[in-house]
């Protein structure tokens, strides 16, 4: 205890003895709390998506204007099958694949729930996890915009709902101990 307070005044001197340290002891925290939330924040922009549209519907379309009007999305491909996609992914020209089923608008005007497939290129942990939520919140945005339009405010119980669900394919389980899981998928 003795030879921690003769370590602090020994500081405490020095600190007062040169204004240089004062100075940068109260200066710099202060800019580095006005200047870093500026240049550090975690909005990813620009991700690079591919769509495999094998519908091509009106609300397909709406549903790709509205990706690609949302300011994170640039559209890097249009393609006919999921391989197309995916050989954009493998050349890391594409960060994530939307595809889009056949009968997309049918089943959800007549079915009132259809699905989607995001896949999404987990290289880049941050911008992989960024990009799949912020299309999952435009896909979201999308069903509750075509809730209202398709049914009247007193029937929202047996609306149409796009699902939005997540499964890990190359470690299904989750288990980061053993490299293999014992369940078998039917990939």
């Amino acid at each position: 205890m003795r030879t921690i307070r003769f370590l602090l005044e020994k500081e405490f001197r020095q600190i007062f003895r040169n204004k240089a340290i004062l100075l940068l002891i109260m200066v710099m925290p202060v800019m580095q709390l006005i200047v870093l939330p500026l240049a550090a924040n975690y909005e990813v922009k620009n991700i690079n998506l591919s769509v495999v549209d094998h519908d091509h519907s009106s609300y397909s379309q709406k549903l790709i204007s509205k990706v690609t009007a949302s300011g994170y999305f640039k559209l890097t491909g249009y393609n006919s099958s999921f391989s197309e996609g995916m050989k954009l992914v493998e050349k890391d020209k594409a960060d994530l694949i939307l595809e889009i089923p056949h009968g997309f608008e049918r089943n959800l005007v007549r079915e009132g729930h259809q699905q989607l497939f995001i896949a999404v290129n987990a290289i880049n942990g941050v911008k992989a996890n960024l990009g799949g939520a912020y299309l999952g919140t435009i896909v979201k945005d999308f069903n509750n915009s075509i809730r209202l339009q398709l049914l009247p405010s007193s029937k929202f119980n047996g609306s149409a709902v796009i699902e939005v669900t997540s499964s890990n394919l190359f470690n299904p389980c989750l288990n980061t101990s053993f490299l293999w899981c014992r369940v078998f998928w039917p990939y």
